[in-house]
């Protein structure tokens, strides 16, 4: 169970952004629109800035798949979903060795709440974090949907985590 919180707790943390710096919440924000946090997420993978060496997959089937390098043989698994108000929210089951099974532990759901600004820039903001870190926009100085990278980036660790653990 340790293993599971730990893993948790690097999720959090590790999927802080390290390079951009934070702002409060811009006075004009609106909330963003289900279908344009779709557009970022659906997918991609945010890769986690700090600590792990990972970071979770948004596969469009609403499937979410999560890996850190510094757990190797453990991985998440479970679904994400958007509400109305653009938070995407995501619920994990970790996986880890555990003798000759796989030991679980179900993650708490963590949301991560997005507005967008009168210039159309979309910021985020993680749980419990008075901070928000612009995501994506025209006007924003930051590439294009930043943190998210096309594609499925630890599918083929994440495949290798689950055989070792016989899933």
């Amino acid at each position: 169970m340790k293993l599971a919180a730990k893993l948790a707790a690097t999720v959090l943390l590790g999927a802080l952004p390290s390079l951009v710096l934070a702002d409060p919440k811009p006075r004009s924000a609106k909330p963003a629109s289900p279908q344009r946090i779709a557009g970022i997420y659906a997918g991609k993978t945010d890769i986690w800035a700090e600590g792990c060496g990972g970071g979770i997959y948004y596969a469009p089937n609403q499937q979410a798949r999560a890996w850190c390098g510094e757990n190797s043989e453990s991985l998440g698994a479970g679904e994400w979903t958007i509400d109305a108000q653009g938070s995407v929210c995501h619920q994990l089951s970790w996986y880890w060795p555990n003798g000759d099974q796989a030991g679980k532990s179900l993650g708490d759901q963590t949301c991560i709440s997005h507005v967008v600004d009168r210039w159309g820039t979309v910021w985020r903001s993680w749980p419990n974090d008075p901070e928000w870190w612009p995501l994506a926009g025209k006007n924003s100085g930051i590439k294009k949907y930043s943190g998210m990278k096309k594609g499925y980036k630890f599918q083929s660790n994440v495949l290798g985590a689950r055989s070792k653990l016989g899933l």
